[in-house]
């Protein structure tokens, strides 16, 4: 709460004793007191996390070594940071810091490890990685828990890392770091000092069935199965040209672990240096413009885009480009990797243009259905990229939306997800939505246990 009101109720929770002439109050009824004021001035959760901590005038204690124990005392903490560099004020803040929260953990016995880690935990969120590390050094036991893969490579365990990943199965950026921190904190309190990958992953999808539910815990394990799922993963991002489709591409790859990302704008120019534009004049044209291509010279300067010519050129653009796409998709299987591919030729129906049985193939389409919105993308792709086409692709605006609509009708037609891609974070998490769910229709229901969690 904010510190002005806590002041305040101290204030008058010593009035309201006082007034009753009470030399002495029972811990539990200044307890119930105190969360009884906080439910009427913020409601139920502050007075729900006020009881599950430690309460007020109960002392820490420390484990130390033989069994003893020791009155936690900030004065001695703050005095020996003092000793390790820190300022008076500096020390004083850390203790205080550390003290609150092992309080708010409701702890009230702690061990000597799990101090030192409280205390190098609050360094490095006050004064980063380095005063954290020179605070390790100077102790005699190491303050990290260590994650070893299968391979014996070990790093130190980072609550970033696991908050990014489970940002990435819906939980919300503080929720996701709160519980990355509960799990350390309990690790600790297990004395789990050095876990491999796999045990990791089964205490994180345990903690997930408490806190949040089986659904997201489900979601966890697929999730890290698809990082390094038995068949390859491929997934297809369709779209018009500025909806959004590299972009999307790039986060969605970085949040399923996939390391190759091939766009078919990248093919098409890769083809324009092998072929020349006398042969096949529509690979050299963009993909709003190929209809042109197919025009005689003379017709070029007085002809309309009209629909059937935008699309009939754009068309003849993708079947050109379908083998060569097909190919990379192709190799990618047979060498059991996973692929991100997107581009404005891969319009479902018409490439891919076969099934795959020894892969999990997944296509979408992006759109921006409000033309100003999709407008706005063409402003900020040239601001990140300093490829300045913008004037060019509003000059054609009218093809790219006619190529949207076709493309749509198109993933409608075929069964393919059309998602909305103006918020490109809203998108993203979509589309991972899709692809979960790909995932969970293929893998039959008994082999999702509850206890069952692939390594990374």
């Amino acid at each position: 709460m904010p510190t002005d009101e806590a002041i305040r109720l101290a204030r008058e929770t010593e009035k309201h004793y006082s007034a009753k002439a009470k030399k002495v109050v029972e811990l539990h009824a200044l307890v119930d007191f105190l969360a009884g004021a906080l439910q009427k001035r913020f409601g139920s959760e502050l007075a729900t996390r006020f009881l599950q901590q430690r309460p007020p005038f109960v002392p820490l204690t420390v484990s130390i070594e033989g069994g003893c124990r020791e009155l936690f005392s900030r004065t001695t903490l703050a005095t020996s940071l003092e000793k390790f560099g820190l300022s008076f004020k500096e020390a004083n803040t850390v203790a205080r810091a550390v003290a609150q929260g092992l309080r708010t953990k409701g702890q009230q016995d702690v061990s000597m490890q799990e101090l030192t880690h409280s205390v190098a935990q609050e360094l490095e969120a006050n004064f980063g990685r380095e005063v954290r590390n020179r605070y390790e050094a100077s102790l005699t036991q190491a303050t990290e828990i260590i994650v070893a893969d299968a391979g014996g490579l070990a790093a130190p365990f980072s609550r970033g890392i696991l908050a990014r990943s489970l940002m990435t199965i819906g939980l919300g950026l503080e929720h996701s770091y709160t519980l990355s921190k509960s799990l350390e904190d309990a690790l600790w309190r297990s004395e789990l000092f050095r876990v491999d990958h796999l045990q990791l992953r089964r205490e994180v999808a345990r903690m997930l069935r408490a806190e949040v539910g089986e659904d997201f815990a489900r979601r966890y394990e697929l999730l890290r199965s698809a990082r390094h799922p038995e068949r390859p993963l491929i997934v297809l991002l369709g779209g018009a040209p500025g909806v959004g489709k590299s972009t999307v591409a790039t986060e969605l790859a970085y949040r399923l672990g996939i390391q190759r990302i091939v766009s078919s704008d990248a093919v098409r120019q890769a083809l324009r240096s092998l072929i020349s534009p006398e042969l096949s004049p529509v690979l050299h044209s963009s993909s709003y413009a190929a209809w042109l291509a197919e025009l005689l010279p003379g017709e070029r300067q007085l002809a309309k885009p009209k629909r059937k010519r935008v699309i009939r050129g754009f068309q003849s653009q993708v079947q050109q480009l379908g083998t060569a796409l097909m190919a990379i998709i192709s190799r990618s299987i047979e060498e059991a990797t996973s692929l991100v591919m997107e581009g404005v030729h891969l319009v479902p129906g018409i490439v891919p243009d076969t099934e795959f049985e020894n892969a999990t193939v997944f296509e979408a389409v992006l759109v921006v259905k409000d033309e100003a919105a999709h407008k706005t993308h063409f402003s900020l792709r040239e601001g990140q990229t300093k490829y300045r086409r913008r004037d060019v692709y509003l000059e054609h605006f009218g093809e790219i939306r006619t190529l949207q609509t076709f493309i749509n009708s198109r993933a409608e037609q075929e069964g393919v997800p059309v998602i909305e891609s103006a918020d490109v974070d809203r998108a993203v998490d979509r589309v991972v939505d899709h692809v979960l769910n790909a995932l969970l229709n293929e893998q039959p229901r008994h082999d999702m246990v509850p206890n069952r969690v692939v390594s990374d």
